[in-house]
C-alpha cells in the first residue's frame, strides 16, 4: 500500500472490483444482499461445497464486503453496505463523467490468446 491516499483509494477499488468480477463470489454477494446468512444456509443455497465456499468467503471479507458475526458455533454473513457504497459512488462518478451524447467507442481490447498486447508487448514498450 502507499503512503499517497488517493492512490491507496485506488488500490482499494482495484481489489473490490477484482473482487466482484469473480462470478462465484458476486453469486455470493448476490444471495447475501437478501439478508444475512448461515454458512449452512449459504452452502445449501450455493451448491459451491467446502473448501472452495470458504476460500471465497475469505476473500470477501478481506475485501471488506461482507461482515460476520458469530453466534455458538455459526458464523453469519451479511453484506457490508458501506463497501459496496464507496464502489457505488466511483462507478456513478465515472459514468457522470461521459458526456450523454458522446459517441460510445468500441472495446480495442485484443481477443484471448492473442499476443497483441501481451505483458512482454508491454515491458518492450516501457
Amino acid at each position: 500500500m502507499s503512503d499517497n491516499p488517493a492512490q491507496t483509494d485506488a488500490e482499494n477499488h482495484v481489489e473490490v472490483f477484482r473482487v466482484l468480477g469473480h462470478e462465484t463470489r458476486l453469486r455470493l454477494l448476490t444471495l447475501l444482499a437478501a439478508g444475512e446468512h448461515a454458512v449452512s444456509e449459504i452452502d445449501a443455497a450455493s451448491g459451491i461445497g467446502q473448501p472452495g465456499l470458504s476460500q471465497q468467503l475469505a476473500i470477501l471479507r478481506k475485501a471488506r464486503l461482507v461482515i460476520t458475526r458469530r453466534a455458538a458455533k455459526q458464523v453469519y454473513y451479511r453484506v457490508d453496505p458501506v463497501a459496496l457504497e464507496q464502489a457505488s459512488k466511483l462507478l456513478a462518478h465515472l459514468a457522470s463523467t461521459a458526456a450523454p451524447d458522446s459517441p460510445r467507442l468500441e472495446p480495442t481490447i485484443p481477443a484471448r490468446g492473442r499476443t497483441a498486447g501481451s505483458a512482454a508487448n508491454f515491458a518492450r514498450m516501457v
